[in-house]
């Protein structure tokens, strides 16, 4: 009887475990814990060896049927992840796939000047308000290549080409580089590379518009380490740009040729914040009986109506070579900038010609923030705590002094003898308040005054000029 007990309570309880496995899921059955209970179930003897090996094997085939679902699972979970695409709307508009493979985004900026001057009496420059920059484009990459292409209609209407490019994006054990061919930056300078959206004051630097081109068409390398962006280097061989002049400062070149190299690092490195950048840029250009003209024709706003400082040899250069060395540290909430630059020119009528420039800028947030280096050029700013976020943005402070001596113009005799504004020389001081209210908005306020301007006539008589100054403010969004 109590043979017949047992032998029931062991089918029962077998029924119960096949019962179990049965209705159990796939992740369930293929448990090594339950395979672990079936083995102590065979060695107390509840189960037979034969019931045993059926229900281990009855878990192998779930286990199979289990790891093919899986990969059927995982094969469409790649395809669809590998088809999809996500969009980022977070302080910028993006488009991009899921694998990251591939990503667009629309790109642009506006910037709204008002200018209020004071000319001591001349008439170098104008009161008014401006659209400084109307941009629109886009840019993006599939991988290995990258693009980009962004028009400025800020321009009486006209628009002009910017940044029309490819580029092929590789990466070894030290770092990354690429290869880019189109319209582009020639690499020379911190203060003519920077991007205006990252300026901290409205105004370059007279010496950025200098004879050294901004934009051109060319092809160009770059390489930059991977160890905390110690260093870099960029090169490339330029030709005409796409637009009716070459460059930013109004030149007509259609037939220059310009070499250019820019290499920099960071010799002291603590941290993102805590740096110090040196540089230093060469181009050189062969003029081929165009135009060298255009160091800056105002000295205080983009407005203007009289010629107030300027280097024009006509046709008579030849060639010219520019070399500029950049000093940047970021320090904190504090970051300073040296740069200067020389050009020499070969004119063949009034002998050679040496120009120079230099300036020197400092800034400090006082809410905190730090001005983001990369790679030898400004980046955007983030506030600790954006407006209608619980703060009032990020607020700046900065003050640029610099020089230009364009005197050897007027000691050589050198340059457009139709000109009578060739040569001379200026300092101009600058402060100014930057008020950050988000990452993709600033509102900009400039107070800018001659402090010296002299310059010689034809006759070879110096001229002590006016000393204007002028009030600006931008309104500036960009995404």
């Amino acid at each position: 009887m109590l043979f017949k007990k047992n032998c029931l309570k062991n089918i029962i309880f077998s029924s119960f475990i096949i019962f179990f496995i049965m209705l159990s899921p796939p992740a369930v059955a293929a448990n090594e814990a339950l395979l672990e209970l079936l083995k102590v179930l065979r060695d107390k003897g509840t189960l037979s060896p034969q019931e045993y090996e059926l229900l281990v094997e009855a878990s192998k085939e779930d286990n199979e049927k289990i790891k093919e679902s899986i990969d059927e699972i995982n094969a469409e979970v790649k395809k669809t992840k590998k088809d999809s695409f996500k969009i980022t709307t977070k302080g910028k508009f993006k488009v991009a796939s899921q694998d990251g493979s591939w990503e667009w985004q629309p790109i642009g900026r506006i910037f709204w000047d008002t200018i209020y001057v004071d000319n001591d009496g001349g008439s170098l420059e104008d009161n008014g308000e401006e659209l400084r920059r109307a941009r629109l484009g886009f840019q993006g990459k599939i991988k290995p290549m990258a693009y980009k292409l962004e028009l400025d209609f800020a321009n009486s209407g006209t628009p002009s080409w910017k940044d029309v490019w490819i580029a092929y994006n590789g990466k070894t054990d030290t770092g990354k580089w690429w290869l880019k061919v189109g319209q582009h930056h020639v690499p020379f300078g911190h203060a003519t590379i920077s991007s205006s959206k990252y300026m901290t004051m409205m105004r370059r630097p007279l010496f950025a518009d200098g004879p050294q081109l901004s934009r051109n068409v060319g092809i160009a390398g770059r390489f930059q380490s991977k160890a905390k962006n110690r260093w870099f280097a960029h090169a490339g061989v330029f030709v005409p740009g796409l637009s009716t002049t070459s460059d930013e400062t109004g030149q007509a070149a259609t037939d220059r040729r310009t070499t250019a190299f820019r290499v920099g690092g960071t010799p002291y490195y603590k941290d993102k914040n805590h740096l110090l950048h040196v540089g230093f840029s060469y181009q050189y250009e062969e003029h081929k009986g165009d135009a060298f003209s255009n160091i800056d024709n105002t000295l205080l706003t983009h407005i203007g109506n009289g010629d107030s400082l300027e280097a024009n040899f006509g046709t008579n250069a030849d060639d010219s070579d520019a070399f500029d060395i950049e000093a940047i540290t970021v320090m904190g909430s504090f970051h300073g900038i040296f740069e200067y630059v020389t050009w020499d020119v070969s004119d063949p009528i009034g002998g050679d010609v040496d120009l120079s420039a230099w300036a020197i800028d400092a800034g400090y947030f006082f809410t905190g923030e730090s001005m983001k280096y990369k790679y030898g050029a400004w980046s955007g700013i983030k506030p600790k705590k954006s407006l209608g976020k619980g703060g009032l943005g990020a607020w700046q402070i900065t003050a640029r002094y610099e020089n230009m001596d364009l005197s050897d113009m007027d000691n050589t005799g050198g340059g457009n003898t139709s000109t009578a504004d060739d040569g001379g020389e200026a300092d101009v001081f600058t402060i100014g308040l930057n008020w950050y209210p988000t990452s993709n908005t600033r509102i900009m306020a400039d107070y800018s005054k001659v402090l010296d301007f002299s310059h010689v006539d034809l006759a070879g008589t110096a001229n002590d000029a006016v000393e204007p100054a002028a009030f600006q403010m931008r309104a500036q969004v960009y995404w």
